[in-house]
């Protein structure tokens, strides 16, 4: 193989995804986050059964949706984490220049990782999120619970959806700041913090401002009871908050040093 056709194979998107794959892995904090992942989603799973009693039962459509909503919240600190540390371990180890050395083009190089971090992030709350819901389906049945199972992969779908597009957005907040702790700073304020702000404000204008935070929009998206006006607004929003960090640090990266 001449050294033209090695340059072209290291440039070739399976390769590069290959890479990525195997770089993110080899770190230990990712083992760490996969088992909080696990950990915490069981945790939050069963956190809301302890309030599910025999006079006030939960109906087949609540008992998904609560428990995977209280089971992703300790999924997705895990999730966003995870995929923080897929650019901003290089970042901060500065081997991010051998990356690009070895495949100088660059864009090519985020879009492997960002690849990388969508479908590892998909792939753990496909795994987490069912684990929480068979550790906590026998109390559902001690109380005469039977949920169909349509219910439950339409609200686990949901929070998947969820998981992804919020580690493509802890991506992209990487990619701009460079910066793990900031990155992770951002994301956690935008995901817990914005919306209350949002729905102050809101509340004082008279306005329902709370549609145009990152987590309320990229919910009504995998909302099976949203209207294709709704859902079209929450693509829109999301796009947004994902498009200004990622172009903003595409852009740096492009022009400067890494």
């Amino acid at each position: 193989m001449t050294t033209v056709d090695q340059r072209t194979a290291r440039l070739n998107m399976p390769h590069l995804v290959s890479s990525e794959w195997l770089k993110l892995r080899s770190l230990r904090a990712f083992w760490v986050g996969v088992a909080a992942a696990l950990l915490l989603g069981v945790l939050g799973g069963v956190l809301p059964t302890m309030f599910f009693t025999p006079e006030n039962p939960p109906t087949s459509d609540e008992a998904p949706y609560v428990v995977f909503m209280i089971a992703n919240i300790g999924v997705q600190v895990a999730i966003l984490t995870l995929a923080v540390l897929t650019l901003g371990s290089e970042y901060s180890t500065g081997s991010i220049r051998l990356t690009f050395v070895a495949a100088p083009s660059r864009l090519r190089v985020i879009a492997a990782k960002a690849l990388v971090v969508a479908v590892t992030s998909a792939l753990l709350a496909v795994v987490s999120l069912p684990i929480s819901w068979l550790v906590v389906l026998p109390r559902l049945n001690s109380l005469g619970l039977d949920t169909p199972i349509g219910n439950v992969f339409g609200a686990l779908g949901r929070q998947v959806g969820f998981l992804t597009l919020l580690a493509l957005f802890a991506f992209a907040v990487t990619l701009a700041v460079r910066s793990t702790a900031i990155a992770v700073g951002v994301v956690l304020g935008v995901v817990f913090v914005v919306p209350s702000l949002l729905n102050l404000i809101g509340g004082g204008l008279d306005l329902e401002l709370d549609r145009l935070g990152f987590a309320e929009a990229a919910g009504n998206i995998f909302d099976g009871s949203s209207s294709a006006g709704t859902v079209l607004a929450g693509v829109l929003t999301v796009t947004v908050w994902w498009a200004v960090p990622f172009v903003l640090g595409a852009a740096a990266l492009v022009r400067k040093d890494a």
